[in-house]
């Protein structure tokens, strides 16, 4: 073999074993980052309905960093709003991403996450919420608001609990500055019907439950929704729903429950009923 013949099999090995070697690094990297004994993968599916959302199914998992520190994720598709809280059914996706803190042997957990919210919830809504003139043809805009939001969970052999708060802050204004004219009274129920404007809304939830066996669970759960900003005309802002009521969950094996609640919105003087399957994996 000449001289030029050896140099190009020998550059042609080195850039081999570079390949090969940088490959199995990445291959090492790769084994690691998916190995569930380092990284515990958590991930559930909701199915869930309630009186004022309509449908809105969700994902939501962690994948554990540390002992008591994990990845956080989630996201919810509003697919088609049916109810008394609708606008214009134009459908809504929120993603959220934060870190998940676990206490007391994993009993306790902390979950503050950043979510964004992509439709026409926020900054390009039609007509007024919950009771407007929109359409589906409304302006879908992407990264239409910011969600910082916080989940606490507690779970042990007979106790459970949860709360949730979350800050639904626009953060375009496709939908204007909104209109102005009479405020909203019981004389005039419909008077910002049509407008367009942008608003920024509080949800936050509590509940908490007793664990009779390894199956059943029964407690009580509070939900709030309002508006903190309403930009579409005078008195706009308001309470959307101050519900209180029991639920009743059964647990299944291979990670499967269902929960039911019902009871009363205080804002409308109305019922209100929420349903709820998650399935663990």
């Amino acid at each position: 073999m000449r001289r030029g013949q050896w140099g190009f099999a020998a550059v042609a090995a080195a850039v081999l074993l570079c390949v090969s070697g940088g490959q199995s690094a990445r291959a090492g990297i790769t084994d690691d980052l998916m190995d569930t004994t380092k990284h515990p993968v958590s991930v559930t599916m909701a199915m869930q309905a309630d009186s004022f959302f309509g449908f809105n199914p969700s994902v939501y998992g962690t994948y554990g960093l540390t002992k008591d520190i994990a990845l956080a994720f989630s996201t919810t598709y509003w697919t088609d709003v049916n109810s008394p809280g609708v606008h214009d059914a134009n459908p809504w996706l929120e993603l959220d991403l934060g870190l998940n803190f676990t206490f007391f042997d994993k009993r306790l957990s902390v979950t503050p996450m950043l979510g964004t919210v992509h439709g026409s919830l926020l900054s390009s809504r039609g007509g007024t919420f919950p009771k407007g003139g929109g359409s589906r043809n409304e302006r879908s805009t992407a990264f239409d608001g910011w969600v910082p939001n916080l989940i606490v969970n507690y779970l042990d052999d007979r106790f459970e609990g949860e709360f949730y708060m979350g800050y639904y802050k626009a953060g375009r204004n496709e939908g204007g500055s909104g209109g102005t004219g009479t405020a909203c009274t019981s004389d005039f129920p419909d008077c910002q019907t049509g407008r367009r404007g942008t608003w920024d809304f509080l949800h936050w939830w509590a509940n908490a439950g007793y664990r009779v066996n390894s199956m059943f669970s029964v407690g009580a759960h509070y939900e709030h929704l309002l508006s903190t900003r309403d930009s579409s005309g005078p008195g706009a802002q308001q309470d959307y729903y101050r519900w209180f009521g029991p639920y009743v969950e059964m647990k299944l094996a291979g990670g499967m429950a269902f929960r039911f609640t019902a009871g009363h919105d205080f804002a409308d003087n109305e019922d209100f009923y929420k349903l709820k399957f998650t399935k663990t994996f």
